[in-house]
């Protein structure tokens, strides 16, 4: 790999495979960084392809079966789960059924919801791609007091959203865990309140590739390489900027030219320590001090998933309160007891398991240290045992576990002085928002 490149996307999850064979497609010059040792990713399921990104990369031609999710469940301590599905209909019905006074309501959340989500038309026009704000409709903004109440709603906090809308606690916690859950949000931070908007977004609904069938990833790599993108399994060691472009130098003292820096997803930034607070990111990484810990457990046979439904993504959650008292908890350093867990079953008798909210680094004694083999087992610990307290039993399945953490590394990053970086920030429909973020670049560089 040499010369020069329009982005080098680093990371090889999903996301970051779909932007750059979309850009590659529309004639972008791309290099990939790919991890150099090929892990078996314990990651959750695979976001949703929108139809426009199933168009743009013919994924039709790739014999890609997908599966979609059945259901939202959430497992909270006490009383029986709440679900939601992708159907408003079929979400009314079972509110119903259990009792929830708030099943009349749905359709009005979503509705709203999708309002809020679509273009804004409370901001400024240029507002959403960084530009500045043109000075008269900013003000046209300030006058308009219904323009005001959708941004105050929009960038509020979703316990604030939530409570507007539904008197049902347990319908609260259940939207709170599936919405917040996987970015590490708490439910009482600024612009909380957008995670519930692409939640309610149909494309957001996660799509998994069958356990039985070709792997979205493989699928996503080989629509790479059909593209033109190069990919490099090299360690970049620097990258400076130079005018228009950053200068990537590796351990080979192979260099390379490119205009951007692209991290598709905040997991891939946080490996290479680059996110919120770093000072080199475009863009946000939407919140920081946190860290993301996966479980892949591999079971013997006869596990059963909760309510016999293996398409599901469930939450667990002792109650709303664990939302932000685990979100605090990461940011203090520290470990929380009653974390927040969702988990999958993923086929070949296997159960994937995360958190999001395990913090960046501990804080004991006065001081920061990075996370320890010690942590490793303790985290892994935690999640095994919240798993075990909704399914009994679930322990003395357990064959093997396999784990993965994305946090900061502990050494200065690469790319501390390149000022040519973009970070996606977490999105429920991250290959979407992806694709249409490098879109976004590319036409802003025309």
């Amino acid at each position: 790999m040499n010369g020069q490149f329009d982005f080098l996307v680093v990371g090889d999850d999903e996301p970051s495979l779909a932007a750059a064979a979309a850009a590659a497609k529309a004639g972008a010059r791309i290099a990939l960084l790919s991890s150099a040792e090929r892990k078996k990713r314990a990651a959750a399921a695979s976001p949703a392809i929108a139809n426009f990104v199933w168009r743009r990369l013919d994924l039709q031609d790739y014999d890609l079966t997908l599966e979609p999710v059945s259901a939202r469940i959430t497992l909270l301590k006490e009383g029986a789960p709440v679900a939601t599905y992708a159907s408003a209909r079929e979400t009314s019905d079972a509110l119903a059924q259990s009792g929830s006074p708030d099943h009349l309501l749905w359709r009005d959340f979503l509705e709203e919801m999708t309002a809020l989500a679509a273009p804004p038309p409370y901001a400024p026009a240029g507002y959403a791609n960084s530009c500045p704000p043109n000075i008269k409709a900013f003000a046209a903004l300030l006058s308009d007091p219904a323009k005001l109440e959708r941004a105050a709603r929009v960038f509020g906090t979703s316990s604030d959203l939530l409570g507007d809308y539904f008197a049902d606690e347990r319908l609260r916690a259940h939207l709170s865990a599936h919405a917040l859950a996987p970015g590490g949000w708490g439910d009482k931070e600024a612009g909380s309140a957008r995670a519930l908007m692409e939640f309610a977004d149909p494309d957001a609904w996660r799509v998994r590739a069958s356990g039985r069938d070709v792997a979205l990833r493989a699928v996503l790599e080989q629509v790479c390489q059909d593209a033109g993108v190069e990919t490099t399994h090299k360690k970049p060691v620097e990258a400076l900027v130079n005018g228009k472009f950053a200068h990537v130098a590796f351990d080979d003292d192979e260099k390379i030219k490119v205009r951007h820096l692209f991290f598709a997803t905040p997991s891939a930034a946080q490996q290479w320590g680059v996110g919120s607070g770093s000072g080199n990111a475009r863009g946000a990484l939407g919140q920081g001090a946190h860290a993301e810990f996966t479980v892949r457990f591999k079971l013997s046979d006869g596990a059963e998933p909760p309510l016999g439904d293996p398409g599901a993504i469930f939450q667990i959650i002792d109650d709303k309160g664990d939302i932000q008292a685990a979100r605090d908890a990461a940011i203090q350093g520290r470990l929380c007891d009653r974390l927040p867990v969702e988990f999958e079953f993923s086929g070949k008798g296997e159960v994937i398991a995360r958190s999001a909210y395990f913090p960046a680094a501990f804080y004991e004694d006065g001081e920061w240290r990075g996370w320890t083999g010690q942590d490793r087992q303790a985290a892994a610990s935690i999640i095994k045992e919240r798993l075990s307290s909704r399914m009994p039993g679930f322990a003395s399945l357990i064959r093997r576990a396999e784990t993965e953490l994305s946090a900061p590394p502990a050494g200065a990053s690469p790319f501390a002085e390149c000022g040519r970086v973009i970070v996606q920030p977490h999105r429920h429909n991250a290959i979407s928002a992806a694709v249409r973020l490098i879109d976004q670049v590319m036409a802003g560089d025309d």
